[in-house]
């Protein structure tokens, strides 16, 4: 699908690609988005310019995202598609800017895109450039990525109060300094709710490395715009914005960062708790062990039937070694709950 957005008019969605040429010649804004291999070759007959290929947008060299070619930019970036989903996606999105245009190739829906598609509807003379198209699309994109930060940071404090057995009272975000009171739950349940926290906090940190391999490929665009457009007069407007640009990034990538150790920190938190659980289960065992030791050894003392053994013709020598295992088994257990241990 190929859109054309000339400045000052609605979007125009291409249905034949016979006026594939009228509306590239008025267009400012081309947005390919899946283009079929007929969009690509109709595009390229237009403009007269090699799109690249899908293999080609996802290289990791930095000549292959990062190049000029006849003045032309080629800037391919990583986005972060379906953030509000359980299996967030990162795509590839290759910006083709020229002084008179700007082309963008994508093969993933971005919800940058459509906002910043609706803002320019609501003020269609406000782009007119290419350059002022780019920016207002890189600034759409900063603001997305702004937002899935801030739910990360709703997410990781529901986490920390489920893994720190917190609460929140009357819906505010005041937390309670009062320990709350132990719930009737069992320590199995207790183990799923732990396995459940893990699953969540592994997707967080999934979620935020995505992010953050985002942030870092539009440093690396927008430093490489302007280190080839410094002398450009067209794009003065443009080299002034990408200094606010790069600051917001780099805040962005400050805060990501704090978030990923935050991450790691709540990881480390619910292996600790999971492993409070099974030490308890250990020591519990230990303590039934050594409680009953002690009857043990008295029931495999008086168990010998040595011929000369003094009790075991005693009338009373039954209950006298009951009663025996039961008083070392008791003094263990007495002991333990005296030393809280128990």
């Amino acid at each position: 699908m190929i859109t054309f957005h000339a400045p000052g008019q609605p979007w125009v969605q291409l249905t034949d690609h016979a006026f594939c040429a009228d509306l590239t010649r008025t267009a400012v804004w081309i947005d390919l988005f899946e283009p079929s291999p007929e969009d690509e070759q109709a595009l390229e007959e237009a403009l007269g310019v090699d799109i690249p290929t899908r293999e080609e947008m996802q290289a990791i060299e930095l000549s292959s995202r990062l190049y000029e070619e006849n003045g032309m930019l080629f800037m391919t970036a990583t986005v972060l598609t379906k953030a509000d989903t359980n299996s967030p996606q990162s795509s590839a999105i290759t910006f083709i800017l020229a002084a008179e245009k700007l082309i963008t190739l994508r093969y993933a829906d971005s919800a940058a895109f459509a906002a910043f598609r609706t803002r320019r509807e609501a003020n269609l003379q406000r782009y007119q450039t290419s350059y002022q198209f780019m920016g207002g699309l890189i600034d759409a994109m900063i603001e997305r990525i702004a937002d899935i930060l801030e739910g990360v940071v709703v997410n990781l404090d529901r986490i920390s109060l489920k893994v720190f057995d917190a609460e929140a009272p009357d819906g505010t975000s005041q937390w309670e300094n009062q320990p709350r009171k132990r719930r009737g739950k069992s320590r199995k349940a207790r183990q799923r709710d732990f396995v459940e926290i893990v699953r969540r906090i592994g997707s967080v940190s999934d979620l935020v490395s995505r992010v953050r391999e985002s942030l870092v490929s539009f440093v690396r665009l927008v430093t490489f715009f302007r280190e080839v457009r410094q002398g450009d007069a067209a794009a003065r407007d443009s080299l002034v914005h990408s200094k606010s640009v790069i600051a917001d990034l780099g805040s962005l990538s400050d805060h990501a960062s704090f978030l990923s150790s935050k991450v790691s920190f709540l990881l480390d938190a619910t292996l600790g708790m999971i492993n409070n659980e099974q030490n308890a289960i250990i020591k519990i065992l230990s303590v039934a062990a050594l409680v009953f030791l002690p009857p043990t050894l008295v029931a495999g003392i008086y168990g010998m039937n040595f011929e000369f053994m003094p009790e075991l013709k005693w009338a009373h020598g039954y209950l006298f070694a009951l009663v025996l295992m039961i008083i070392s088994a008791v003094l263990p257990y007495l002991f333990f709950r005296r030393r809280g241990w128990l």
